[in-house]
């Protein structure tokens, strides 16, 4: 992580990043523990979780590590990560919400939830709103949202979340990313409105190789789509470790006003060796969408806010 700018952020002290076993959130814990966090992997899987561990454990042999597991396909997967965390620690410090999947061919999440809505968005509204209490309990409390550059071209429909009148692979995933900018942006309203000195941010990797898109290949075109995707990013992607430095800027930088969106520095916002300002799109300016959606979340996922 050399590329991160030196001196530009202070250390959380508790953080639980979803997703660490791979990709970015796993780059994102290697930068957190080199920073002295206390980082709290939160992955579905317990062998990949270690396997994570481990990788950090080499770079980081001080790193002060724990696994947490979690089910983001499973809402009672998250509440009973969410009570876990909060028997280990009386304090989260920062929250950040990475983990997620790319434009898969239709499925459902165990409570019904088309996959892409379900993973992406709607199982970190529930775990922020089940740790609230423990991020309000930290002197300067921090939640990240992963979005992502074709957020830019979603829309949420709020009267067809689950794409029951019309699924597409790649509008479902742009809807979900757009839904996680709104998020980061009304809980920054929020947030504000109550007084309350929790910082939401929000950050998007650029065009990262994260095996995402190997998996997003695999899964629509079998071996040939997972192929193609590989030699995709080779060509194209800068590497994953490039595109975690906006996460960890918005998780460590206490510069940052709330509300603040983050993506790479370089062309069209694709790559880049630092963080900076991400241009955001016009529907993640609508208010009234975000309030909407904020509504619509707590009703299904059953969990709601303290607010």
């Amino acid at each position: 992580m050399s590329d991160l700018p030196p001196n530009s952020a202070t250390s959380p002290k508790v953080a639980l990043v979803t997703g660490a076993n791979g990709g970015l959130g796993r780059w994102c814990s290697l930068g957190l523990a080199q920073r002295g966090s206390v980082v709290i992997l939160g992955c579905r899987s317990a062998q990949r979780g270690q396997a994570a561990i481990d990788w950090i454990h080499q770079r980081v042999p001080a790193a002060n590590l724990e696994l947490l597991a979690m089910d983001l396909a499973n809402l009672a997967s998250v509440q009973e990560a969410a009570q876990e965390l909060a028997e280990r620690h009386h304090v989260l410090d920062v929250l950040v919400n990475n983990a997620g999947v790319m434009m898969l061919p239709r499925a459902m999440t165990v409570d019904g939830f088309e996959q892409q809505f379900g993973i992406n968005y709607l199982a970190h509204y529930a775990l922020t709103a089940q740790l609230f209490e423990r991020l309000l309990a930290s002197e300067a409390p921090r939640v990240v949202s992963v979005a992502s550059l074709v957020a830019n071209h979603g829309s949420v429909q709020l009267d067809d979340l689950q794409g029951l009148t019309h699924y597409g692979r790649s509008r479902a995933y742009a809807q979900s990313k757009l839904a996680n900018l709104l998020f980061g942006k009304e809980l920054a309203r929020r947030a504000e409105t109550k007084g309350l000195s929790l910082t939401s941010v929000i950050a998007h990797p650029g065009f990262a190789n994260t095996g995402l898109q190997r998996r997003t290949g695999r899964a629509n075109l079998g071996r040939v789509g997972e192929v193609a995707m590989i030699g995709a990013n080779l060509l194209f992607a800068q590497s994953a470790e490039r595109g975690a430095i906006p996460l960890i800027r918005a998780a460590t930088d206490l510069t940052l006003d709330n509300g603040t969106y983050l993506g790479p520095d370089g062309l069209k916002e694709l790559w880049g060796r630092k963080a900076a300002p991400a241009h955001v799109p016009k529907a993640a300016l609508d208010e009234e969408v975000a309030r909407e959606l904020w509504e619509i979340s707590a009703t299904l996922s059953g969990v709601s806010f303290p607010l």
